[in-house]
């Protein structure tokens, strides 16, 4: 039976295609008192979210396979669901890239680790 700590955890959809870089981050999460549902590709991330009621964040890659990329599927989550906290990554783009969507936050993958959960706090309204 979980316990009520992990309830509490807020749950965040994680779209990277590198298995390495997305187990990272995953752990880095968790670690930081997040709940991590991972997807490799921008369908299985919006399968999730439809599927999902309990989702309060996405972190995606802007680039990143699927029927979108990480810029469309961004842009779709905070047009869909406007209270799902959305952050975007990349190690090969900046926020010029494409259209980074209002209300999100951009974040280079060397600066992706300390930067990620407290960015996530800031949107999700857990910072204290």
């Amino acid at each position: 039976m979980p316990s009520s700590r992990s309830q509490k955890r807020p749950v965040i959809v994680l779209v990277e295609e590198e298995t390495t870089e997305r187990k990272a981050i995953a752990h880095h999460l968790q670690d930081a008192g997040f709940a991590v549902v991972e997807a490799t590709d921008t369908d299985e991330a919006m399968t999730s979210l439809e599927q999902r009621s309990d989702v309060q964040g996405l972190v995606t890659d802007a680039h990143v396979p699927g029927n979108i990329d990480g810029f469309e599927l961004a842009g779709l989550v905070r047009k869909r669901w406007p209270t799902i906290a959305v952050v975007m990554m990349s190690g090969h783009s900046d926020p010029s890239s494409g259209p980074v969507p209002e209300g999100s936050e951009f974040i280079a993958k060397p600066y992706l680790l300390s930067h990620l959960a407290p960015a996530l706090d800031r949107l999700i309204g857990r910072a204290g």
